[in-house]
């Protein structure tokens, strides 16, 4: 995906040339930091909290879920230690260092904290913060609440986030807004769906964007789906993907083609 968002935004005539990753505010590189740090920051709450509904226990607390969160999410991690957790009450502690999680992690490191609460019609909550976690070559300041639900096979996080942090291409980064992880814990699948406003900056100039996102990835696999990205001055670009290895693209100044992506 990252050779496609390279080819397209650079091919457009949307923005202008950025010859080096982190010097513009409007370039590929920074839209791109800002989808894989989103979904970077969904995808390591989703393997935290995974399997925290207990299904069949009645009169469920804060506490007991807590409990579970930190005797269950160190062992989806690998190599066996890197991770560790510790509950108190309803707060949880997990620390990692260089772990390998489910659905895509990689190469995470810090601490991230959460708090579990239950409503009174059971609903699973879990605010997380962290600073400086370091998550598939992004480092993230984390503060986000989720709603946790189980429907049958499928699992879903509704997450509210406000964040900041480097990219993996070493764009300052702040986003807010929503979305929506869904997976099926017997597999490597999830899907993300939401929309965030992003604060772009390299110090110098700051602007804010916007995308939309609705894809579905299983392990290194191509996506499924479509991502709109919305630049300043309202010019659109949409991607289509279709589990090839050719993703379709088009603005809404006219252009558009195909590209080649970096998967299988």
């Amino acid at each position: 995906m990252r050779q496609l968002s390279l080819f397209v935004l650079l091919g457009t005539s949307l923005i202008g040339c950025a010859r080096n990753a982190g010097t513009n505010v409007d370039s590929a590189e920074s839209a791109l930091d800002s989808s894989d740090s989103v979904e970077s920051e969904g995808n390591l709450m989703a393997a935290s909290v995974d399997g925290a509904d207990m299904s069949g226990l009645t009169a469920l607390t804060g506490d007991q879920v807590a409990a579970h969160i930190a005797a269950n999410a160190p062992a989806r991690f690998t190599p066996a230690g890197c991770a560790t957790a510790t509950s108190t009450g309803s707060n949880v502690t997990l620390t990692l260092n260089d772990c390998t999680g489910p659905r895509g992690l990689v190469h995470v490191t810090g601490e991230l904290d959460l708090t579990a609460s239950v409503s009174l019609s059971g609903a699973i909550s879990v605010h997380a913060s962290a600073t400086n976690l370091m998550v598939n070559r992004a480092t993230l300041d984390v503060d986000s609440d989720a709603t946790y639900a189980v429907n049958g096979s499928t699992h879903t996080l509704q997450v509210q986030t406000q964040g900041s942090g480097v990219g993996p291409l070493g764009n300052d980064i702040d986003h807010t807004g929503q979305y929506t992880i869904t997976w099926d814990p017997t597999s490597q699948c999830h899907s993300i769906a939401g929309h965030w406003s992003t604060e772009l900056s390299n110090g110098s100039a700051s602007a804010t964007r916007s995308n939309d996102v609705n894809l579905m990835r299983c392990g290194t696999g191509c996506p499924t789906g479509m991502v709109t990205h919305h630049f300043l001055g309202g010019a659109t670009l949409t991607i289509t993907f279709d589990g090839t290895a050719v993703a379709q693209w088009s603005t809404s100044t006219g252009k558009s083609g195909t590209a080649n992506l970096a998967c299988h």
